[in-house]
């Protein structure tokens, strides 16, 4: 893999961000290890409004990308959140954000007219939408995940998954018949290993159970992948492991 597809996922200094520190610092981080692409958390701000304008203003001094992190639903009691989802498109474009990144949630059905919402927001600013696989029985699966980008795309819809290698495991699927099931509709990765099949916790890459560089040969090539796990008090060091370990 080419550095330059390398992401760093802000939740890789999570002891940081536990002592206070901004993203706006770790992005600085980012920028000493050579990675030029940050995937910000939005609940790690404190204060949104102001900490997105900083955040869009220290990408462009520093020539970092900016992609957005948002773990809320895209859909709750069956409706689409369209105030939600206009908000964080707001915010992903205060950032220079390149994609807002969300989870399904509790749809039934997609409907043409919010297709159509969803396009248009994303097309006004050229940011990407996609929907990824988090660690809940309800939004973890690959099932419910394929059957409504199918539907979303059917409906014209311009969507794109993001597949969490080590996610499924806590949903016992397999990360690797997983990536067979969805690699025509990847579109971003986000790599973690996991120290056990039956009560997984993040691990260091290849410390655990999950052939990732096999799924990583199944999923489509040239990819953004983020590196999206804690790496301890020392962040920076063990981060220039890791990502080393993903050059070739």
């Amino acid at each position: 893999m080419k550095k330059e597809n390398i992401v760093l996922n802000t939740l890789v200094f999570m002891s940081d961000h536990k002592k206070g520190i901004k993203q706006i610092e770790m992005m600085e981080t980012c920028k000493e290890l050579g990675v030029n692409i940050v995937e910000i958390r939005r609940e790690f701000f404190e204060n949104i409004d102001i900490e997105t304008e900083e955040v869009g203003k220290k990408a462009k001094e520093i020539s970092l990308t900016v992609l957005y992190s948002v773990p809320q639903y895209m859909y709750i009691n069956k409706q689409l959140q369209l105030a939600d989802m206009e908000k964080y498109f707001k915010e992903a474009k205060m950032m220079g954000s390149r994609h807002v990144k969300v989870v399904i949630g509790d749809y039934d059905k997609v409907k043409s007219e919010d297709v159509l919402y969803m396009n248009e927001l994303c097309q006004k600013d050229s940011i990407k939408l996609l929907v990824e696989n988090d660690q809940s029985s309800e939004n973890g699966k690959a099932d419910k995940i394929i059957d409504f980008v199918k539907e979303y795309k059917c409906l014209g819809g311009e969507i794109g998954v993001t597949f969490d290698i080590g996610n499924y495991v806590w949903q016992k699927e397999s990360p690797l018949e997983n990536a067979k099931k969805l690699a025509p509709y990847v579109e971003y990765i986000h790599l973690k290993d996991v120290n056990s099949l039956d009560m997984p916790s993040t691990v260091y890459l290849s410390d655990g159970v999950i052939e990732w560089k096999a799924i990583l040969d199944i999923l489509p090539k040239n990819l953004l992948l983020a590196l999206e796990y804690p790496c301890g008090d020392e962040a920076k060091k063990q981060l220039d492991t890791e990502i080393n370990k993903l050059i070739y």
